[in-house]
């Protein structure tokens, strides 16, 4: 009877660790548990994080808090315009879709989110990922980045899309009916 106990207890535990592929090696990681999934990086929720972000860098709330969370690092004015790059949207698709399963800065593989770049080719010298799942505007998903209301350690998407070292970005987003948050975002910076 203990022993039957144990293997249950064993697949349940394990049944639910598992995670989604996406568009990586089927040999190193489960099968899915969603899906059901559609991905997209050329829509106006693309196009509304993309105006929504370069608005943000080159506008008026171009600041975050310091560590000291009583002082800003000011850069309005200082920052440019990312560019909308068709690879790094990509590389955000495939990031989108294994959010799904895994909802991680890290792939379903255990690795890095970056190594979907070096997989597509995609050279850089500097890269960020924002994420967000729940979201169901790219508006919204945008003003959960954008952390108005965060002190330093919680600024960290918003210190992303205010990098100075990043010159474009890949956006997309992952909608999944049968997944808890339905929707999953991804933004990829890099220079």
């Amino acid at each position: 009877m203990r022993r039957i106990f144990f293997a249950a207890l064993a697949a349940f535990l394990f049944g639910f660790g598992f995670v989604g592929c996406g568009d990586v090696d089927e040999e190193v990681c489960a099968e899915p548990q969603f899906t059901n999934i559609t991905v997209n990086y050329e829509d106006s929720n693309v196009q509304s994080i993309f105006d929504l972000t370069n608005e943000f860098r080159t506008g008026s709330e171009a600041y975050y808090w310091n560590e000291d969370n009583s002082t800003k690092t000011n850069l309005v004015g200082k920052l440019s315009a990312l560019t909308l790059d068709e690879d790094l949207c990509k590389a955000a698709a495939i990031r989108a879709k294994e959010l799904v399963n895994n909802f991680a800065h890290t792939r379903p593989n255990g690795t890095s989110c970056f190594t979907v770049l070096d997989e597509l080719g995609i050279s850089r010298s500097a890269a960020g990922e924002n994420i967000a799942a729940g979201q169901q505007s790219g508006e919204s998903a945008f003003t959960a980045w954008k952390e108005d209301d965060k002190n330093y350690s919680g600024q960290g998407h918003r210190r992303n899309m205010l990098g100075e070292n990043f010159s474009k970005i890949g956006i997309a987003y992952a909608y999944c009916p049968d997944a808890p948050y339905k929707y999953y975002w991804c933004m990829i910076l890099a220079k």
